[in-house]
This record gives C-alpha cells, structure tokens and sequence, in this order.
C-alpha cells in the first residue's frame, strides 16, 4: 500500500479590464471562486481585495495521486476564461509520505491517555 498524498497548490493573477467597481470584480470573481469550488478546490482571495480591476487568488486541492492532482490542475484551465485577463499563473505539486513511525497502538495511548498499572 502507498501511503502519499499530493497537495496542489496554485496562484493567479487577474486583470477586470472591463470592470467599473467593487461590485462588478466581486460579481464576476464569485462566480469563478464557485467553480472551482465546485471541483474540490479551496480558494481564497488573497490580495488586491480593494482594487476593482485586479485580483490573487491561491487555491490548494489534495489528491491520492500526482495524475489525479495533474487532471484537477488542467480542470481549471477551462475555468480561466471570462471577463478576466490572467495576468501570471504559478502551480506547485507537492508530495507528503505517511509517518512511517504511526501504528494503531500509538493512536490508542494518545487517546486513552497514560495510565500507569
């Protein structure tokens, strides 16, 4: 049994060209924070929050495997298509191991607690 998983971690850059407020960024940004949602991503505006023509976004997706997080990753591509440029786009994979030193009885002490007989 393998016992890793993938984290997916990526950042964009958008640019509202066509946007007159707030209002108008958050309307078209909600809609694709939603689809990406949607697919399993966790996402968050993390800057440029009171600019109304420009937006970062970092999400982050966990997969049991490198092709399972590779196929989320092109899954948004087809979301980055609206009434937004991307301005710059950066992607990262990274990849954990179980703790090899974990095993059931471990678990069962924490939880129990010490006790001494």
């Amino acid at each position: 049994m393998d016992d890793k998983f993938f984290v997916g971690i990526a950042r964009i850059s958008l640019f509202f060209r066509q946007s007159r407020s707030l209002k108008d960024k958050r309307s078209v940004l909600q809609s694709l924070k939603q689809k990406l949602r949607n697919e399993g991503w966790s996402v968050v505006e993390v800057g440029h929050q009171d600019d109304f023509k420009r937006a970062f976004l970092g999400f982050s997706y966990v997969a049991s495997s490198a092709h399972a997080l590779d196929l989320a990753f092109d899954k948004v591509s087809g979301h980055l298509i609206g009434n937004f440029e991307v301005v710059s786009k950066t992607r990262e994979l990274l990849e954990f191991e179980a703790d090899p030193s974990f095993d059931d009885s471990s678990l069962t002490r924490s939880i129990l607690g010490d006790v001494d007989d």
